[in-house]
């Protein structure tokens, strides 16, 4: 094989992709796994009615057609320079010349596009691709994320992984910084910048070794996307697909021991050479024999627990080795996460993986450290052959033993939703109680396959204890399950009004999915060991635990971090977040506040909410509170608690950073309690490929949604909205939860009846979901092609769903035409999901200052952007910083095209005031949607009864708080702010 050049220039659900994972079921020597059962394989094809909604075939189904039509593996490989384009598209600004040291590679800097390589075949076969590559680093325009491309076969996506190869980044910690306490911080994390040589493999990791790719005889054109994250290209190398021996062939090939030295071989697992993603984190343990021990200071000794816990995360290591030699490898780990749930592992030295044995080694079970030496089921160790220098250890999250039991997981999932919606379809989506059912007669094939699931979690559980080679917790929940079905097959005639149990099965069934996929390893020491040497004692014995626990329950006690030792001579600072936040925060506030004014900054760990009221009545407030929910400030302001922030100086431009609509919950009074940290941006997600399919076009306002539900529900999908959210039908017909005044309810007027009846509309007449337990996973299998949701299922889908990168956007949430034609597009509901700051009353006036200037410190454009960069890329995607401060939000690493769709809904952001008693308008309002969308009630008169309910409330508590007198005399009015215009502070930002 050989390229050819007709021209040089024309970054839970793992879920849809585990069946992919199946190549290894069919394909030998590619891939070690075990056959599928015949009846298990079954529940892995997709049926005709789901596959219209997908994007293309997985891999697996793929490599079963090719061996069916007879597509042998390639012979000849061919090495194909990148400066040897044969096209490329105007999209694509690529650059052809020298980067990082080597000369005539592409430089591809806009992430967009495509280009073309051709390459020439003698004959039809199967090949791996590979690639040698640099992603560029930030001062380039990239940053710590995954580079991802898709990859057309001629034209087409061979499979469904095509759309998403990943190509990693490899990070190391820079030496470790202390408190002055002398307690270690996290350490900042630099990119190894060097070309790197990786196969092309599907972003999930759902594959130990390369994808194959077909060409065919003659000229083959292949095509690379650019998805996230731009690089430089040095060659594309095309290679006969490799396989993988087994243990016992490579062990005879070993040459003999020259020597019976026994040597050994320490490496501190904290100290490893590289990992692969930035979120993979040294860990604080206090066990007697974890190294270096420490009680009284925070010292990193170990690395991983849940940290490093997702596919194709791996961390790498180097050993130094004395001299030529066989020998075995053992490490200290931890793995209480799942109870009796083995992890896995794969594990290579220099890069390779030794042996079949060692594409998924699996870690079991135990309540706290173990030692494990590598070795075979008869506890005999394997042996690695190792030449005298350095070598590299490294280990790669795996979960390939569990690939047939996903499948299978997969095809449940999917028989109890068309379960679910065959019931939903007989009984019209109610429990009438009256109707007597024959389910033989009225719902054929019902209690078959019901009893064909009752045996696949037989099957299921049978297999998770052939893996585990015990009970746990999975095959508990398996065998759990098969008995809810027996006690349904029972009485038949029941089912129907059991739906509610049914769903619940299913939402199990998602959570042990999910506990599959997730791997969490800690790893304290790792040992290479001659043959003729022993391990070091690798766990604790009673006394050393017992001993161990002593000092660290009186270390507790001495703990400077203690909430009741708060000093006068610091600021205090309670924050709401997880210790990586806490942490960060900390660093930044000793480096940059504290040396500028003076003061120390004490940042603590907080775990609920709640201690701030029993703080209050203790006397024991801190000067400053961060993370808290968006409706704490306004609890205690109404017990003159909270700090008016409006009264202080330089009030009026530190409040005017943030939009009027998401300072309504923090307003009481005529003053702002607090500000919103964080935002929760509402946005309608929609899958690509599907909209395409079904010839759908992404709707514009809420009568376009209407025409598209019909094409959606025939296909057997839907349109997801919030069943609790009514905030947007609402705004946008101009309806205010409150009057003016703030003393009366705004839902007794005919815009409020004519919008509850709307929202209830949206499930009783255009049939969408009134319960869906997880919108992201619908969205992900293609159930739910689109929808509204927030910023949580944004990072989701980002973070967990990289096969969907390219075929899912973003649209502003549907809005309603006005008489003058324009569209408004309100939207709120977010207060409760957002993070606020605020200060108190109790703080010394001596020290109100200096807190009022921490919080302008901390809400600043510079710190919030830092903060935020900082927590990114330190700790990965998943902590991306959703800034309340527009200027610092707009600068976290968004896709672009996303950013603008978010700031354009954030001109439409209107959350909920607080009143006192205004819990009851949610309260209330959620209670009237199901009796008019359940119980079938009038929506008229059901919100009839909500108001009354709210306003006996309302009246109630402004009885309380000296608002109005007992005759209901008005004292004084709360004078809401009024919120009618989209906001222009993002103008600036909008292109």
């Amino acid at each position: 094989m050989a390229y050819t050049n007709k021209g040089n220039r024309s970054r839970f659900t793992a879920v849809m992709l585990i069946g992919a994972m199946l190549t290894g079921l069919f394909a030998a020597p590619h891939s070690g796994l075990a056959a599928l059962a015949p009846s298990a394989a079954k529940t892995a094809v997709i049926s005709g009615d789901e596959s219209s909604l997908e994007s293309g075939p997985f891999y697996y189904e793929i490599r079963q057609e090719w061996q069916e039509q007879g597509w042998a593996e390639g012979k000849e490989g061919a090495y194909v320079p990148a400066n040897r384009l044969a096209a490329s598209s105007e999209q694509a600004e690529v650059r052809i010349g020298a980067y990082k040291g080597e000369n005539d590679v592409l430089v591809w800097k806009n992430v967009k596009g495509w280009i073309e390589y051709e390459v020439e075949a003698e004959q039809d076969g199967l090949y791996e691709l590979a690639l040698d590559y640099y992603p560029l680093p930030e001062e380039d325009g990239g940053n710590r994320q995954a580079v991802i491309l898709s990859v057309r076969i001629n034209g087409e996506h061979p499979f469904r992984e095509a759309r998403s190869i990943q190509f990693e980044r490899q990070f190391r910690d820079l030496e470790p910084k202390f408190d002055k306490e002398d307690n270690q911080l996290r350490s900042l994390v630099e990119e190894l910048g060097e070309w790197r040589n990786q196969p092309f493999r599907d972003s999930e990791g759902a594959y130990s070794q390369p994808l194959l790719w077909p060409l065919k005889k003659g000229t083959n054109r292949i095509r690379l996307e650019a998805v996230r994250q731009p690089l430089a290209i040095k060659a594309l190398h095309v290679n006969p697909p490799q396989s993988i021996r087994d243990y016992a062939e490579v062990r005879s090939e070993y040459p003999e021991e020259s020597s019976e030295e026994a040597r050994l071989i320490e490496v501190e697992a904290e100290h490893f050479y590289s990992k692969n993603s930035t979120s993979i984190q040294v860990q604080y343990d206090r066990d007697p024999l974890t190294t270096p021990y420490s009680i009284y200071k925070v010292r990193f000794n170990t690395i991983g627990g849940g940290s490093w816990y997702r596919s194709r995360q791996a961390v790498t290591w180097e050993l130094d080795v004395p001299e030529d030699g066989r020998y075995k490898l053992a490490m200290r780990v931890k793995q209480n996460f799942h109870k009796n749930l083995s992890v896995f592992r794969s594990i290579s030295i220099d890069g390779e993986i030794p042996f079949q044995e060692m594409k998924h080694y699996g870690f079991p079970y135990a309540t706290s450290w173990q030692g494990v030496t590598l070795a075979d089921k008869e506890g005999e160790p394997y042996e690695f052959y190792l030449t005298k220098g350095t070598h590299t250890l490294s280990m790669e999250v795996n979960y390939e033993p569990f690939i047939p039991l996903l499948v299978v997981i997969d095809g449940m999932a999917s028989e109890w939703r068309d379960i679910s919606l065959d019931l939903r379809t007989a009984t019209g989506n109610r429990v009438d109680e009256f109707r007597v059912w024959d389910v033989e007669k009225e719902l054929p094939g019902l209690v078959d396959r019901l009893k064909k699931l009752h045996e696949q979690y037989n099957w299921l559980a049978e297999q998770m204890i052939a893996i585990n080679g015990m009970t746990d917790t999975v095959s508990q929940s398996f065998e759990s399950s098969a008995k809810d079905i027996e006690d349904l097959l029972k009485n038949p005639n029941e089912i129907p009004y059991r739906q509610i149990n049914i769903g619940t099965m299913q939402e199990k069934l998602e959570t042990q999915r999910t506990a599959l996929l997730e791997a969490p390893l800690q790893v304290d020491r790792i040992y290479a060991a001659s043959v003729q040497a022993e391990f070091p004692k690798l766990t604790a014995g009673f006394f050393q635990k017992l001993w161990g626990a002593i000092v660290s329950l009186f270390a507790s006690f001495t703990d400077s971090n203690k909430l009741n030792e708060q000093k006068d001579e610091e600021l205090n600072v309670w924050m709401l977040w997880g210790r990586d936040y806490v942490d960060e925060l900390q660093q930044l506030a000793d480096e940059r506040f504290t040396p500028e004014h003076g003061i120390k900054v004490n940042v603590n760990l907080i775990q609920s909410k709640d201690l701030l009221i029993l703080a209050k009545a203790g006397g024991i407030l801190p000067d400053i509170a961060l993370g808290i929910p968006g409706d704490m400030p306004f609890e205690m302001a109404l017990r003159n608690a909270a700090l008016d922030l409006s009264e202080l100086p330089g009030a009026g431009s530190f409040l005017d950073k943030f939009h009027p609509g998401a300072m309504l919950p923090y307003y009481y009074n005529g003053g702002y309690y607090g500000v919103p940290e964080t935002i929760n941006f509402k946005v309608m997600f929609y899958r690509k490929d599907i909209l395409e399919r079904l010839k759908l076009k992404v709707p514009d306002t809420w009568e376009e949604v209407y025409d598209m539900v019909p094409t959606l529900l025939q296909n057997q999908a839907n349109f997801y909205v919030d069943p609790n959210d009514f905030s947007y039908i609402f705004y946008q017909n101009g309806v205010e939860m409150y009057t003016p005044d703030g003393l009366n309810t705004g839902l007794d007027t005919p815009e409020a009846f004519d919008s509850f009846k709307q929202w209830t509309d949206l499930f009783n007449v255009h049939g969408m979901e009134r319960q869906v337990q997880s919108f992201y996973n619908q969205f992900r299998k293609g159930f739910m092609p689109i929808g509204i949701a927030d910023f949580n299922q944004y990072m989701q889908l980002l973070v967990a769903a990289p096969e969907l990168l390219n075929v899912w956007g973003i649209a502003p949430v549907p809005g309603t035409k006005q008489p003058d034609g324009s569209i408004v597009r309100w939207s709120g509901g977010t207060s409760l999901q957002t993070t606020s700051a605020m200060l108190f009353r109790d703080t010394p006036k001596e020290k109100q200052e200096l807190a009022w200037k921490f919080l302008q410190w901390y809400m600043s454009d510079d710190i919030q952007t830092e903060y935020g960069l900082n927590l990114e890329q330190y700790r990965g995607e998943a902590f991306r910083w959703n800034s309340a401060n527009i200027n610092a939000f707009v600068h976290m690493p968004w896709r672009p095209e996303d950013l603008q769709v978010i700031l354009e809904q954030w001109r439409w952001l209107k959350d909920i005031p607080n009143v006192p008693g205004g819990y009851m308008t949610t309260r209330e309002l959620s209670f009237a949607w199901n009796r008019a969308t359940i119980d079938d009630e009038n929506p008229r008169i059901s919100l009839e009864k909500a108001v009354k309910q709210i306003k006996r409330e309302l009246i109630r508590k402004q009885q309380e708080f000296r608002l109005v007198d007992e005759q209901e005399n008005v004292l004084r009015t709360l004078e809401l702010p009024q919120v009618t215009e989209p906001w222009k502070g993002v103008d600036p930002f909008v292109e």
